[in-house]
């Protein structure tokens, strides 16, 4: 019920985590997804704060989210919807702008960690086209994923690589699996002295949990590893940048 709900959000935000369990377990026992509206949606409220409680031992609920039906429905809103076609816009001028200030750099590497279809890195390979000056311009994008073998992403790699082909920009797209972020290193990214770095955590950094729901916190680990790359830009949203120094 939504009172049982209730007393699980409140145990969650007191740090009684045994407690909300305990609640939740009894939630998730009785709740019938298939009998009507209301109780489909108990289920998954249940599960989303079991997940905040620990998503490390129920991390199937967010991948059954991110399912073929969700990534079509996400391109879809991106289609029809100006608002996030000029976020994304915004968001690669923003990378252009911080990544190649210096006239004798014509590359630069994103490292994503939510690439979904990739279509935001379309427009990204037009404005970078047109900045060449008759320069070569080189850039490489590497997707951050826990899944091995996505079809997806090779979907991505092959729309990207037609694209700037197209438009005669070198691209070099890598997939990188990893399941936690003490696995990140400057070797396992690719990662060169001489190029600017741009990191994208859009729809990212909102579901990993930080210090008030787990003492790893790998939230917080995440970006001190990032920061301490001498990463120099990073969007912590769609159109938000943040300078490193």
């Amino acid at each position: 019920s939504k009172q049982t709900l209730m007393e699980a959000a409140a145990a969650i935000s007191e740090g009684k985590t045994n407690m909300a369990n305990e609640i939740l377990t009894r939630v998730v026992q009785v709740s019938n997804p298939v009998v009507c509206s209301e109780q489909r949606l108990i289920e998954y409220l249940s599960l989303a704060l079991k997940s905040r409680v620990n998503s490390f031992e129920n991390p199937s609920s967010m991948n059954e989210l991110f399912s073929k039906e969700h990534d079509a429905s996400t391109q879809l809103l991106f289609d029809v919807s100006p608002c996030f076609k000029l976020g994304f816009m915004a968001a690669n001028l923003a990378i252009l702008e911080t990544t190649l200030d210096q006239p004798s750099s014509n590359k630069f590497h994103v490292v994503d960690f939510d690439i979904r279809q990739g279509g935001q890195y379309l427009n990204l390979l037009h404005a970078l086209s047109a900045r060449q000056n008759g320069k070569p311009a080189v850039v490489k994008i590497t997707a951050v994923t826990d899944k091995e073998g996505d079809e997806r992403l090779r979907y991505v790699d092959d729309v990207l690589g037609q694209e700037a082909k197209r438009v005669g920009v070198c691209l070099k797209f890598t997939v990188l699996v990893t399941h936690k972020p003490g696995d990140l290193s400057r070797d396992s990214l690719g990662c060169e002295p001489d190029e600017p770095l741009a990191v994208n955590f859009a729809f990212k950094l909102y579901r990993m949990p930080e210090e008030s729901v787990s003492t790893e916190n790998p939230r917080d680990e995440l970006l001190q590893r990032l920061q301490v790359r001498s990463v120099r830009m990073v969007k912590a949203g769609i159109v938000m940048a943040m300078e490193m120094t």
